[in-house]
């Protein structure tokens, strides 16, 4: 499988923590009670920086699932380098569904934050059933969920900016007319110069909230509450 992070993984963190540190409140009241024999899987982990709060949050065993090498090797050395998430964080190497063949039930939670974008809807739907299949009676998962969109309502474009020593990193993503497609393009800059600039297509796309809502009730879970753009499953019979 093509490694699309190849590139994109020296900048993708630089604005992440924000939108990590948002969803922090959820994390902690879903899983702080968890104890060191409970499991949560981390599906889609990327380089880490949820699972670092993740595993900061509660006391239970993480397994963080990613498929991308270069993202992979960043999400292990931050597990490395704290002791604590060392101890209680294994790495597992693979692509929603079918890594999910690896893990042993039952789990006690999951957390699918900023990756459903990357799963077509059959394996959106292989992938909701299996976790269905793991996730004990009382197991709660957690999704970041579509943002609800107004008929005709287009794409507005977004812009960060993050200064790194003597550099200003700028990001900027919008979806050009007449596409699906969402396009981002950084630049570094030394003052009003441009060092390098890269630019990346991606295929990311997201079920509407509704057909996330059947995807789930279909493979025996349900959203069973809704916080902010964060989402609460249970299975179905637990709801």
């Amino acid at each position: 499988m093509p490694d699309e992070y190849q590139e994109l993984a020296e900048l993708h963190d630089l604005f992440m923590p924000d939108v990590w540190d948002a969803l922090v409140p959820t994390l902690e009241a879903t899983f702080a009670h968890l104890g060191p024999d409970a499991v949560v899987v981390d599906l889609g982990a990327g380089s880490g920086v949820g699972t670092v709060r993740l595993g900061r949050i509660t006391r239970a065993q993480v397994l963080a699932i990613e498929p991308a090498l270069t993202m992979r090797s960043i999400l292990l050395a931050r597990m490395a380098d704290d002791d604590d998430l060392a101890a209680r964080v294994s790495i597992v190497a693979g692509a929603a569904p079918a890594v999910l063949e690896q893990i042993q039930g039952p789990i006690d939670g999951f957390v699918c934050a900023h990756m459903l974008g990357h799963l077509s809807a059959t394996d959106r739907r292989a992938t909701f059933s299996r976790l269905a299949g793991l996730l004990s009676d009382e197991g709660t998962g957690l999704l970041t969920l579509p943002r609800e969109e107004t008929p005709g309502e287009a794409f507005q474009p977004v812009e960060e900016e993050r200064r790194i020593g003597r550099h200003r990193y700028v990001a900027r993503h919008w979806v050009p007319e007449g596409s699906d497609s969402a396009v981002s393009e950084y630049r570094v800059l030394d003052g009003e110069h441009t060092v390098r600039s890269l630019r990346f297509s991606s295929s990311w796309s997201l079920p509407s909230r509704a057909e996330l809502v059947d995807e789930l009730r279909e493979t025996g879970l349900e959203l069973a509450r809704e916080d902010g753009r964060l989402g609460l499953v249970r299975r179905a019979s637990q709801s």
